[in-house]
């Protein structure tokens, strides 16, 4: 793909509404004269709406800039569906590319779901619009195509194409090879360096090899021990050295580390190496001071913010006030007296797991236990326990041979687990997890509320068709993990959710299955994914706002239901991330001959 401003600025908007306002522009000189505009952040779905004064045909409007188009696409269609808006088009915007597939199976879903008519509108769709069908709206849209990058448009298509610099190294050399690479972005010249594939207005080529023939100003290549034995390196190095015997300034070597001269080939030992190995600054002055000699041209405007974006994606601070809410719980009331109990008959290690779903305790060298509560009345006519002590465990260091504050810590982490057993989870002794049983709750779902009001769900539990040749079923089981910590405040206690991997008769898989069941279960559970499930634990556990274990009010233990919540003076603009912010490097692919099965959301709105 040739240099670019057109995509190169859409792929890199900042002002969401400046776009919409573009994305209205070209609808309207397209086939909806009549386009009513929309927008903002209760929109429900619509960015704008068209009634056709001719058939009555309405047509809604949904723009996006997120990466994740095809998860917006669904988003928005879902919210249209259930307000019960008239609905015979959807046409959505994106500034994502849209492969055929992708088209094809995104016409087809809005269609089956929904019954409307999908109009699909991608990056190169725009920049037709842009650069051949309405080519004088760009100017009337300077926040997103800025006069200065229009310029170098022209600049670009007249000057010599062979104007990039190519950052060529091996993988044990990224570290120095990206650094460069924005040291010479920032100065103003066209980078490639394969890890940062957007660096200006091309990305890295597919075909380097044709690139490094036809299309390179100058290479500058990083030579390490490491990288001597590379094969493709190597091959690259050797098309370089070629253009060299016709350019001599063509292959510029940087020497990382001492390489001893019987491991270089006789070409190599040639070469005159600028010095890296002991300062990279002193090295990169001389590397711009050869890359001045040999007049290598600088055509990037904003060499510098191009740069930085490499860091950030794009600005993604915005300056509307945000709400951040963690997965600590506030305690609210902490017994004032740990008890010692003694039994008048040991208890076996079997009788022990039973005992600790029904009371939180910790067992003493001498046969006693600990606990802020007394022991269930049934457990008392079994064991016949007596109380044989207590402590003011504030004023104390040291109770029973154990630290104060790890046995309030331990105490509060059993009872929250007493509690979870009293709701009707379950322990299982080979993933030694707490968990949801299938049929707990009607349809293994809890129904919660967010902060904001907003009423949801998540399941539970549920099954997975794991994406192999034979397209194995494994079932999930969430699971919530308490752990306390102290500060000068008190004590916290965090809540970590899990989840349980079993095949489809509950028995527990080997974990090397289990851990790929659960990256193919939770590649797309980000933040707001665990939060829905974090919030739905804990109002599950709770009545009104608390979370309560103990009977007697003075041996109670009361944690808030409500997370801590932080208010920052300051958001982040998730839309303009880095395009590779959310890549992530366990996700699961399929062998090319199969296909992954749709797997179907776990929250929905009522």
């Amino acid at each position: 793909m040739g240099a670019n401003p057109t995509i190169y600025c859409l792929e890199n908007v900042t002002d969401y509404a400046e776009f919409e306002r573009l994305c209205h522009d070209l609808m309207a000189l397209e086939s909806y004269p009549d386009i009513e505009p929309l927008g903002g952040f209760s929109d429900k779905g619509r960015d704008a709406i068209h009634v056709s004064a001719r058939d009555g045909k309405t047509t809604i409007f949904a723009y996006s800039v997120r990466e994740d188009w095809r998860a917006k696409l669904s988003e928005d269609a879902t919210k249209v569906y259930r307000h019960g808006h008239t609905c015979n088009q959807l046409v959505f915007i994106t500034t994502a590319n849209i492969t055929a597939s992708e088209r094809d199976e995104a016409v087809g879903f809005i269609a089956k779901q929904y019954g409307w008519e999908l109009g699909l509108f991608g990056i190169e769709r725009l920049r037709v619009f842009l650069e051949t069908t309405h080519p004088h709206v760009r100017s009337n849209h300077p926040q997103i195509f800025p006069p200065a990058f229009l310029a170098a448009l022209e600049q670009i298509n007249h000057a010599v194409q062979r104007n990039h610099i190519l950052i060529h190294y091996g993988p044990e050399d990224r570290a120095l090879a990206e650094w460069l690479a924005r040291k010479l972005t920032s100065e103003g010249y066209l980078v490639w360096c394969e890890h940062l594939r957007s660096l200006g207005w091309e990305r890295y080529p597919d075909d380097i090899d044709d690139a490094i023939q036809n299309r390179l100003g100058c290479m500058v290549s990083l030579y390490s021990r490491s990288s001597l034995g590379d094969p493709d390196i190597t091959r690259q190095r050797a098309i370089a050295l070629g253009i060299s015997k016709q350019n001599r300034h063509f292959l510029i070597p940087l020497r990382l580390d001492s390489i001893p001269i019987d491991e270089m080939d006789q070409v190599t030992r040639q070469l005159v190496f600028l010095p890296f190995e002991k300062s990279w600054a002193e090295g990169l002055s001389l590397l711009f001071e050869r890359l001045d000699a040999t007049g290598c041209p600088k055509v990037l405007p904003n060499g510098q913010g191009i740069a930085s974006r490499t860091f950030t994606g794009s600005e993604v601070l915005s300056h509307s006030a945000e709400t951040l809410i963690s997965n600590c719980l506030r305690i609210l009331y902490l017994p004032k007296k740990i008890f010692r109990f003694t039994p008048e008959q040991p208890i076996l290690n079997e009788q022990l797991e039973e005992l600790k779903q029904v009371w939180a305790f910790r067992d003493v060298h001498n046969g006693s236990y600990l606990s802020f509560q007394r022991p269930p009345e049934l457990a008392i006519q079994t064991y016949r326990f007596n109380q044989t002590g207590f402590w003011h465990w504030r004023k104390k260091k040291n109770i029973e041979g154990v630290f104060t504050d790890h046995l309030v810590s331990e105490l509060i982490r059993k009872s929250m687990n007493v509690k979870c057993f009293q709701k009707g989870l379950r322990y299982c002794q080979e993933t030694r997890m707490v968990y949801f049983p299938a049929g707990l709750v009607q349809k293994d779902k809890i129904k919660y509320q967010w902060p904001n009001g907003r009423r949801s769900w998540v399941n539970t539990t549920g099954e997975r068709k794991y994406p192999t040749r034979k397209k194995d079923r494994y079932c999930y089981y969430l699971s919530p993990n308490f752990s306390v910590s102290q500060s000068t405040d008190g004590f916290t206690v965090l809540l970590r959710v899990r989840v349980r991997i079993t095949d489809t008769a509950g028995v527990p898989l080997p974990a090397r299955k289990s851990l790929s069941r659960r990256k193919h279960l939770c590649m797309n559970w980000w933040n707001g994914e665990w939060l829905s499930r974090m919030l739905a634990i804990c109002q599950f556990l709770s009545v009104g706002d608390v979370i309560s274990i103990g009977d007697e009010r003075a041996e109670q233990i009361v944690v808030s239901s409500q997370p801590f919540t932080i208010t920052s003076t300051k958001g982040i603009n998730e839309d303009a991330l880095a395009p590779d912010f959310y890549r992530r490097d366990d996700e699961l692919y399929l062998p090319d001959d199969e296909e992954g099965d749709q797997v179907e959301g776990d929250e929905a709105i009522e």
